[in-house]
């Protein structure tokens, strides 16, 4: 009897099988289909395919397989994989021209090989479909044969909910529910009583509450469920089954119209079914509560749209809790545990990171072993591997299938390359969604760019609990995200299963007969055996990670034919002619050698016609080769002081550039800069040292085009400078970038006065941060106005004598703040900022003293406030001034009144 697993191959090979249905239906529309028939056969075949596509999508509705289906499933994925690989190196056999360059006689025979040449593809591919298109009408011939179907459907039982036992614990045996608790309670009652209804929706990962299964609700059956349990007994229950959903509604509301009522709903997945849930519990005046549980964080804040609700985000155990709870799950009351297996239970704790489920899984499943320590060092090892061989991980597989299975088909894929990056690795935003991109699994969609819609897919997985946001620049946006350790087998045990990955970690090595689709070494001492050192042949792979690998350097003869993702990051070993075998893989779109030692890339790279990525970031690469302009289809350029050669403006497709050493390319840079019309993103550096390089003329050029790609798609200006002869008022931007989300300025220089450009219309403008000589009471009014605003940095030599206060109401989005005004008084608040979560501050203290009456500066005030950076300057030595350690109390007493107990720096200059 199959499962879960076979139900994730399934939602994986529809993600497989719309790139291929897509570039099918490419080909048929162009001209050289028409060779003998070859329109005929690929429609057919299209039609075969497609009758496979939907034969797959009934199955990934289902809940069991039988080994028949699973097997014809895994041949459908690679048979898709074979027929994408063969149109995509036939298009490119086809389409590809080298420029002739010869004259006469000699150019009219190599037009006509070329045309035979032509040909020749053409029937070697039309060959190549006709033994796929048997292949594909055989499976779905045996498919319906065999009739698949029938034996998948069949249940011969009915699945208990692999969480009710959770329901029934004894309260003895749960911990830490106390602080979790506490702050629903006081949410749910107030500081103030409130007669109105209120909800309270608690948002966390599968296995971080204990809640009820309840993916695809019925909700005829769900509001029966609740009539019943409110005491309505006037019906029997066969009059219940017979009422409409508005029925149900309308007698819920009457018998709770006027009573105190207390409802918790469970396991959230859509909006769509708490708008129906919701209006059958009336807003009465009663007092009433209502407590949801979700796993996804926006359906929790849609439960709580208005000013009544409140979402609880679940937090991980604490290091003790965990301990605690593993213990009494493992041992009984009366047993201690032994010593000897202290160091591995330690371990345990550190893969569950918290998670509840985890650790009662495997607590549970440890509490039948032996105690002996390499019994449970075994399992704590083979943890990935164990979900089909054990029936109690099986539970916590199951629950973490739930959250997999809802995902949208198109982001099947996506989820399962989180297990391409190893354990507690943080995983930056920018890679992964560049690398989502070359492997075509981002779906286009109209007036959005390919970042955009992955980025949104990025977003959608923090918002579903499946990843943890980190590196929070800021406090703006997640810049990346880390996978639980649990959740991380989960992936890779379904990529391995399905071929979608191939780990080498030391220990198995694959066949060298596997048909290797991507490959992710890390950390590994020796480079894998199957590889050898003169060569690397592998006709399948799509994807190769080799990160951090000691001593390994690029094969001499690549045999990679459609590589689409190369990346080399920290190959310290590599060296510049390692890389000149790389111009022949001419289906990269992906290159990245962040961190290797390498100071130049080869001439040739512009062959790279089809890359979309290149990332010599933290190398010594600065000039970059005049091939590079021919880089048509490139999106991002990134690395440190980057100098391009004249043209650079033919790369028409770059979406983000950086950063540029703007002192050494030619001085007419901008003229190609501003011919950039979709770049988004451009990072520009000024340390021009040498009286010649003429920087204010460079300057003039850059703001030139900074007034032409403000009007166009820019959204992200990081700009650097260096020198001191370069005025960085920058009032000439204009007309001002109207949709500018983030601009960021370093430099020895302040702005000599608030840029004029900053304008309140900048509605999009969430990210600031920038150095002025001095600020006045006006511009900071600019800046509480900006609606989008959610960074404020800024550095600032002088204020008004009367200092700055940020008034009530402003700033309504700002999450983070950070004024430094080390010589003067800083600034002050009147009142709470709702959503402020991290404050750093740098004033002096005799001048605050003196301007406020109080170095607390008004920060009781805010009440969101969860970390807090003080630098505080001591000009004065007066002995009747408070030593630094009255100071740090008086503030600190002040401090934690605050609700959220924030973490407190103080230092002193």
């Amino acid at each position: 009897m199959g499962g879960v697993g076979e139900k994730i191959i399934m939602s994986a090979l529809l993600g497989v099988m719309s790139p291929l249905l897509g570039k099918l239906g490419n080909l048929i529309e162009k001209e050289y289909a028409e060779l003998k028939g070859a329109r005929k056969k690929l429609e057919q075949l299209m039609k075969e395919l497609m009758a496979i596509n939907l034969a797959l999508e009934k199955y990934s509705g289902m809940e069991n397989f039988d080994v028949q289906v699973k097997a014809w499933t895994i041949e459908m994925h690679e048979l898709a994989y074979d027929m994408e690989d063969s149109i995509d190196l036939f298009s490119y056999c086809i389409d590809h021209e080298p420029v002739s360059t010869t004259m006469g006689v000699k150019r009219v025979i190599l037009k006509i090989l070329r045309k035979l040449k032509k040909i020749h593809h053409r029937h070697k591919f039309a060959k190549q479909m006709h033994q796929l298109q048997v292949l594909a009408n055989e499976a779905y011939n045996r498919q319906k044969r065999y009739k698949l179907e029938e034996g998948s459907s069949s249940n011969s039982f009915v699945e208990i909910d692999p969480r009710l036992p959770a329901l029934y614990v004894e309260v003895q045996k749960l911990v830490g529910i106390e602080g979790p608790s506490k702050e629903i309670i006081e949410q749910l009652i107030g500081e103030e009583p409130t007669w109105h209804r209120r909800v309270v929706s608690v948002v966390g990962s599968g296995g971080s509450a204990f809640v009820s299964v309840s993916q695809k609700p019925n909700i005829n059956n769900l509001l029966r469920e609740l009539l019943s349990r409110i005491g309505s007994n006037s019906e029997s229950l066969g009059a219940r089954e017979l009422y409409s959903d508005q029925q149900l509604i309308d007698k819920l509301r009457a018998c709770l119209e006027n009573e105190r009522y207390l409802v918790v709903i469970d396991d959230i997945w859509q909006k769509s079914a708490w708008e129906t849930i919701q209006c059958a519990l009336p807003k009465n005046n009663h007092a009433s509560r209502i407590i949801t549980t979700t796993r996804i964080k926006s359906v929790g804040q849609f439960c709580c749209t208005s000013d009544e609700g409140f979402v609880y985000q679940m937090k991980p155990l604490t290091k003790s809790d965990s301990e605690n709870l593993f213990l009494k799950r493992t041992f009984s009351s009366e047993e201690n545990s032994p010593s000897q297996l202290q160091e591995v239970i330690n371990k345990i704790l550190y893969k569950c990171d918290g998670l509840p489920l985890a650790i009662i899984t495997l607590a549970s499943l440890l509490a039948d072993k032996p105690r002996r320590k390499e019994e449970w060092e075994r399992v704590l090892n083979y943890i990935g591997s164990m979900p089909k061989k054990d029936s109690k991980l099986e539970v916590m597989d199951k629950i973490l299938s739930l959250s997999y299975n809802d995902l949208p088909h198109h982001m099947k894929n996506c989820f399962l390359y989180l297990s391409t990056f190893p354990e507690d690795h943080e995983i930056r935003k920018d890679i992964l969604v560049w690398k989502w991109i070359a492997e075509g699994f981002i779906i286009t969609k109209q007036g959005f760019t390919l970042e955009e819609v992955a980025e949104s897919y990025f977003y959608e997985l923090i918002n579903r609990s499946l990843v943890q946001p980190v590196n929070m620049v800021h406090g703006a946006i997640e810049q990346g995200c880390k996978v639980h350790d649990i959740v991380l087998n989960f992936i890779i045990s379904r990529s391995v299963e399905d071929n979608f990955l191939t780990m080498v970690d030391g220990q198995e090595l694959p066949s060298p007969k596997s048909r290797i689709r991507r490959l992710s070494v890390w950390n590994k001492q020796e480079f894998p055996r199957f590889i050898s050192k003169g060569s690397m042949n592998l006709p399948y792979i799509r994807a190769i990670s080799i990160c951090h690998v000691d001593g390994w350097t690029m094969p001499s003869v690549l045999n990679l034919p459609v590589l689409r993702v190369l990346d080399l990051e920290g190959c310290r070993a590599l060296r510049n002619d390692h890389l000149d075998c790389i111009v022949s893989l001419f289906h990269l779109k992906y290159l990245r050698l962040s961190k290797t030692s390498i100071d130049r890339l080869p001439a040739q790279i512009g062959k790279l016609e089809y890359l979309q990525m290149l990332d010599v970031s933290s190398t010594q690469v600065r000039l970059l080769p005049e091939s590079v302009i021919q880089l048509k289809r490139l999106m991002r350029l990134v690395g440190n002081e980057l100098i391009l050669s004249d043209g650079f403006a033919n790369m028409e497709s770059l979406q983000e550039l950086g950063v540029l050493d703007a002192c050494n390319c030619s001085i007419n840079f901008g003229k190609d800069l501003e011919l950039l019309s979709n770049l988004r993103v451009l990072r520009i550096m000024f340390r021009c040292e040498e009286i010649t390089s003429d920087p204010d003329a460079r300057k003039k050029s850059l703001m030139s085009s900074l007034c032409k790609l403000g009007g166009n798609s820019l959204r992200s200006l990081y700009y650097q400078s260096s020198t001191t002869g370069v005025d960085c008022s920058a009032d000439s931007w204009c007309p001002p970038p109207i949709l500018l989300q983030k601009f960021e300025y370093r430099g020895v220089r302040y702005f000599s006065s608030f840029p004029k450009w900053i304008k309140h219309s900048l509605v999009d403008l969430a990210y600031l941060d920038f150095r002025i000589e001095r600020m006045e009471r006006k511009d900071l009014h600019v800046l509480e106005s900006l609606p989008a605003l959610t960074v404020l940095c800024v550095t600032v030599k002088r204020v008004p004598e009367d200092g700055l206060m940020i008034s009530h109401g402003a700033f309504q989005c700002l999450t983070r703040l950070e004024f430094c005004n080390t010589d003067g008084p800083g600034l002050t608040f009147e009142a709470d900022m709702t959503r402020l979560e991290w404050l750093k501050l740098e004033f002096n203290a005799d001048k605050a003293q003196a301007t406020y009456g109080s170095l607390v500066v008004g920060i009781q005030h805010l009440c969101s406030l969860k970390c807090i950076d003080l630098t505080i300057g001591m000009l004065s030595e007066d002995e009747n001034d408070p030593p630094k350690e009255i100071i740090k109390s008086v503030i600190g007493d002040k401090i934690k009144m605050l609700p959220h107990n924030p973490k407190v720096n103080i230092t002193f200059l």
